[in-house]
């Protein structure tokens, strides 16, 4: 009796560890994903606002959604200069839904809100899909800058340090490039 418990805990055990997505690393393809925007719209990487671009998406729980205003603000800053082309990049937000203490029915306004009054794409994971696909360390903030073949080539967890932010918009110049 007691091996055929040992024998369960232990398939059971393997089971949830290789359900679990490996940690998406810098030369890793980027696994794709279905995800809504607060209008209902469906996007995946392939969307054709997206295709042949390179992307930065931010990962946020909606909690700490002032976390990096620094890289949306440098990030718009190079937009506006012409330093990064609108024809070649596309940055977007994902709101890591489960994450967060506020019901839904409160931050799907506000995030349509916003994304009308911005023009911002923020789509909404309801469920840690892109924490499970991409396997990140952090669910309350992330960012990935995928290149036009969706290898990631930029990855962080949590607040992007300001020394490291030059270097990121950098990569991110250097791919939309190619």
């Amino acid at each position: 009796m007691k091996k055929t418990v040992f024998v369960l805990l232990f398939a059971l055990l393997w089971i949830a560890s290789s359900a679990v997505a490996a940690e998406l690393k810098v030369g890793d393809k980027a696994s794709d994903f279905n995800l809504k925007d607060p209008t209902g719209k469906e996007y995946s990487l392939d969307h054709p606002q997206f295709k042949g671009k390179v992307l930065y998406i931010a990962y946020v729980d909606p909690d700490e959604k002032d976390l990096n205003n620094h890289v949306e603000d440098a990030l718009k800053k190079e937009r506006e200069s012409g330093g990064l082309d609108k024809t070649r990049y596309e940055g977007f937000g994902i709101a890591n839904l489960k994450s967060t203490n506020l019901p839904n029915f409160i931050i799907k306004p506000m995030i349509k809100s916003k994304q009308e009054k911005t023009g911002a794409i923020t789509l909404l994971d309801y469920d840690f899909t892109i924490n499970n696909l991409w396997g990140l360390k952090n669910d309350t903030y992330g960012g990935v800058v995928l290149d036009k073949e969706r290898i990631c080539r930029y990855v962080y967890n949590g607040k992007l340090p300001p020394e490291e932010l030059a270097k990121m918009i950098g990569i991110i110049k250097e791919y939309q490039a190619k």
